[in-house]
């Protein structure tokens, strides 16, 4: 399945259907207005303050060049006063074949993002050097989210909608029943465009997507 092909909203109510214990956030935010929605396979690195540190960019380039077909979340605990994703890793991960990247803090150098084009969502932005400040605290351990835990290889699908992250061994399912249900919705919404009255097509629903 592509980067663009999985709805968050479509997965978390597959994920209801189907009964899976799904995380969801709505802070990650895309770093700019035509952000591709994002999905697939998850790694995390979690980055820590470090006053007086050398940098983190060599070691988070061997992970980048070791994650392609992966999206890579990069934990900053939500900090907002540091930063850790621009230019340069987007370059390098995008060089790499990385899905995209979740940045549970702030990133920079929103512009050459945009121009880059691989999909970046985070908290904020923050405008300095993460030299110096930042370093490597562990990878591809679980990263917490909101209060919820959030397991590495897990599965993450991302748009302006937020997030959702569900157990890799039951992505798949839930990807086909979001595809179902999204195809069925759409064929009821266009009969109401059509003229058909919607207390008729959507009246003995469930109101849980309302």
């Amino acid at each position: 399945m592509g980067a663009a092909s999985c709805l968050s909203c479509d997965l978390s109510d597959a994920s209801d259907e189907l009964g899976i214990v799904a995380a969801h956030t709505g802070s990650l935010r895309p770093l700019w207005p035509d952000c591709t929605p994002l999905s697939g396979p998850l790694r995390s690195v979690r980055l820590e303050p470090a006053a007086g540190a050398g940098s983190p960019l060599s070691e988070l380039l061997d992970l980048l060049a070791d994650s392609s077909g992966k999206v890579v979340l990069v934990d900053l605990g939500g900090r907002l006063d540091v930063q850790c994703w621009g230019t340069v890793l987007a370059t390098a991960a995008h060089q790499f074949g990385v899905l995209g990247a979740l940045v549970n803090g702030a990133a920079r150098d929103i512009d050459g993002l945009r121009a880059l084009g691989l999909p970046c969502y985070a908290r904020g932005v923050h405008p300095a050097a993460m030299r110096g400040r930042l370093r490597i605290a562990c990878v591809d351990q679980p990263v917490e989210l909101d209060g919820q835990p959030i397991a590495a290889g897990s599965f993450a699908c991302v748009d302006s909608s937020g997030a959702v992250f569900l157990p890799a061994a039951r992505a798949a399912e839930a990807k086909e029943l979001a595809r179902t249900r999204a195809q069925q919705e759409e064929h009821r919404l266009q009969a109401i465009r059509g003229g058909a009255d919607p207390r008729t097509i959507f009246g003995g629903e469930r109101t849980d997507k309302l």
